[in-house]
């Protein structure tokens, strides 16, 4: 089953969210997105708790990021994914982590584990601003559930499995701040 929330306070992305360890329910994700299956899905997490059932990995980098910018929109890109997470893993060993500004999306996570997690949009088109347009743009969804019109920016995106973090994609959350953060 693959559900979509609408909710406003996912920085401008709804999720598009399956578990981890579904390969059906994950392959579906792909084929309604029309996504790549070359880039493997984020996880969403309840909290900082969860991050040891995704990546074995740990760092004063991942301490500082987390402590300051979660729950928000900073998503870490982790070495060392945890074995039942093989089925969004990268081909290079790492993970994509976030903990989301959202009540509704961490309280799933807290009661199913960490979600699978994409925007809900076909890849490469902008994401639909409202739940309609959402049904209309991926009909092959099983649930949409309206929270309300959207807006914001796709989260930052730091990678953290090379020796010095670095920033694959800048949104609500600044290179500066990031950087800044890590001097602390």
């Amino acid at each position: 089953m693959i559900n979509i929330i609408s909710r406003r306070c996912i920085c401008g992305k709804i999720p598009n969210f399956a578990l981890p360890n579904s390969k059906t329910a994950l392959e579906k994700i792909f084929s309604v997105k029309m996504r790549p299956r070359s880039m493997p899905l984020p996880l969403l997490i309840s909290d900082v708790g969860q991050l040891p059932l995704v990546s074995s990995f740990q760092s004063q980098n991942l301490s500082s990021l987390v402590q300051l910018f979660w729950p928000g929109s900073l998503t870490v890109v982790l070495p060392n994914p945890s074995s039942v997470m093989s089925l969004v893993s990268s081909d290079e060993g790492t993970i994509a982590v976030r903990c989301p500004d959202n009540d509704f999306v961490r309280g799933i996570a807290k009661d199913l584990g960490p979600l699978a997690a994409t925007s809900a949009n076909l890849h490469g088109e902008p994401t639909p601003e409202n739940a309609i347009e959402i049904a209309d743009m991926l009909p092959g969804v099983d649930l949409v559930v309206d929270g309300g019109p959207l807006n914001g920016l796709a989260s930052t995106l730091v990678d953290l499995s090379q020796p010095d973090p670095v920033i694959l994609r800048e949104g609500p959350i600044t290179s500066e701040m990031v950087f800044k953060s890590l001097e602390q």
